[in-house]
């Protein structure tokens, strides 16, 4: 439902102390004890009526409603059977139907609807409902005149600010940051990612082994939010499916998630939820940090480095303290609260005393599902993005076949493509050896739009991101010549007006606006 419809529905969310004193933008939606509640509402056009839940969503044009087709089903067995009433020998279906609006006559639309609130609610399952960056720098955008005026107009926020990271080893190639993990500006020394020195087939032969890096590259310039990379990582890892209940609770498993963020080019927190936004997605999976705040956290040392610069995970040493996921600033760790791989929909609390996942007849294998190189885990540990480091392995060791005995054994570019890049359809992300400056990864992270998230906190991160850029046309009414998200940062910065906000060119930075 469109926000202007929603306002004179009077089926706005609340808002709480924080918004009412400007220090946080109003949610979209209601949230009550963290999960979203949303107003069930009757449509009626035609003498047919459907009813469903009303989800308000910015952008969505003046007094119209969308409704989604394929999530409501009346008949569909087990599948389409909610857990509850399935438990209870009941087969009323899923969801909400609204194929009944639909006609060869009308196929694609229907005026004249009529709406009405039913006064019931009901929970929906829905993992982001906070819309706003809060003037932080999380997503970076730009215009091709930014880009031809200065080349590192990705550098915003605090990176502009803060003293460099890498401090006086700033200049060093990407290659040498990613193998002598650099000091910088941290507090202690990193141990390099070299050969291990207790293996004896190896010594006097260091200079001739070379271990690989990997890294990613996110391009937000052509990511469409599309989910492709979500499902296809849920298939290759065996991510378990934890049904809506466990969702509710915010146990999703997800390894990568797309965060979505409106910007109307408010200055200021309000209450208004935006109208007309730009919006942009935003892959965010385990970043690989070369400093990982997590692994410093975990007394089991279940969450390391490994010499390839991956952050790894031993499941079996995971006690499930959920200090890693406490301290990653990127919110990618997910915890197995349940055996989710092991028991039933529906029977998860009842552990080994409830039925396990076992074979009934030919149709229901869930063990076919699973990928036979990923292991599947267990209650009680912790999981996350591990940049398919079974497809890393088996390049490896196609490499090395291939190699017999020439010694090239070093994986090809291109020879890996995570499952992510794999499935996503616009080529947004980059996976590869960063130790390479040919390699399409190496390439899309010399970028001048690149940029890494959080990277004031010193994490390092392995992933990073290239900035968007928006074509802007200065001839279109009412025509902003710098992106809203910029005008969002700068005003919510202590030393505001903002840089360059409004209808003229960006001023640099120290220049009039500070005048």
């Amino acid at each position: 439902m469109s926000p202007k419809l929603a306002a004179k529905l009077a089926i706005e969310p609340e808002a709480m102390v924080i918004n009412k004193i400007g220090a946080l933008n109003r949610n979209i939606n209601q949230l009550v004890d963290g999960r979203l509640i949303a107003k069930i509402a009757r449509l009626t056009v035609d003498g047919v009526s459907v009813t469903g839940p009303v989800f308000i969503m910015p952008g969505l044009a003046d007094h119209t409603v969308g409704l989604q087709l394929g999530f409501g089903r009346k008949l569909g067995g087990r599948v389409a059977t909610r857990v509850d009433e399935r438990l209870a020998g009941r087969v009323t279906g899923n969801g909400f139907d609204v194929y009944p609006f639909l006609t060869t006559a009308h196929p694609a639309f229907r005026t004249g609807v009529t709406i009405e609130l039913t006064g019931g609610t009901t929970p929906v399952c829905n993992m982001q409902d906070h819309w706003s960056m809060e003037g932080r720098d999380v997503v970076r955008e730009g215009s091709a005149e930014d880009l031809q005026k200065n080349a590192d107009f990705a550098k915003l926020g605090i990176d502009g600010h803060a003293p460099a990271v890498y401090g006086k080893d700033g200049a060093m190639s990407p290659a040498l940051k990613a193998t002598t993990t650099p000091r910088g500006n941290s507090a202690y020394e990193h141990p390099d990612h070299t050969v291990a020195p207790n293996v004896a087939a190896w010594k006097g032969h260091e200079s001739e082994l070379k271990i690989q890096q990997w890294g990613m590259s996110i391009d937000l310039n052509t990511c469409t939010g599309c989910n492709a990379c979500v499902t296809a990582c849920q298939s290759e890892n065996n991510i378990p499916v934890v049904g809506r209940q466990q969702v509710l609770k915010g146990r999703n498993m997800h390894w990568i998630r797309l965060d979505r963020y409106f910007f109307d080019g408010r200055e200021q927190a309000g209450n208004a939820i935006p109208e007309d936004p730009q919006v942009t997605f935003m892959g965010v999976a385990c970043q690989h940090c070369e400093t990982a705040p997590c692994e410093t956290v975990c007394p089991a040392n279940a969450t390391v480095h490994d010499d390839q610069g991956l952050n790894t995970m031993a499941y079996n040493r995971c006690i499930g303290t959920r200090y890693c996921a406490n301290n990653c600033p990127y919110k990618v760790r997910r915890f197995n609260f349940l055996d989710f791989n092991k028991r039933v929909d529906g029977h998860y609390y009842e552990g080994p005393l409830g039925p396990e996942k076992a074979v009934k007849d030919p149709a229901d294998l869930p063990q076919l599902q699973r990928n036979p190189d990923v292991s599947v885990r267990m209650r009680g540990v912790m999981e996350k993005c591990t940049y398919c480091v079974q497809r890393i392995q088996e390049a490896k060791i196609q490499a090395k076949a291939a190699a017999r005995d020439s010694g090239r054994t070093q994986v090809a570019d291109g020879a890996i493509q995570v499952a992510c890049q794999q499935a996503c359809p616009a080529g947004a992300i980059e996976f590869g050896d960063i130790t390479d400056p040919n390699s399409r990864v190496s390439k899309a992270k010399a970028s001048t739009r690149s940029y890494g998230a959080l990277t004031y906190l010193n994490t390092r991160p392995r992933t990073t991101y290239q900035a968007k850029l928006r074509n802007l046309n200065d001839k279109m009414p009412g025509a902003l010549r710098l992106p809203l998200s910029r005008r969002e940062m700068a005003g919510r910065e202590s030393h505001a007006p903002a840089h360059g906000s409004g209808h003229a060119a960006p001023a640099a930075h120290g220049e009039s606006a500070h005048k």
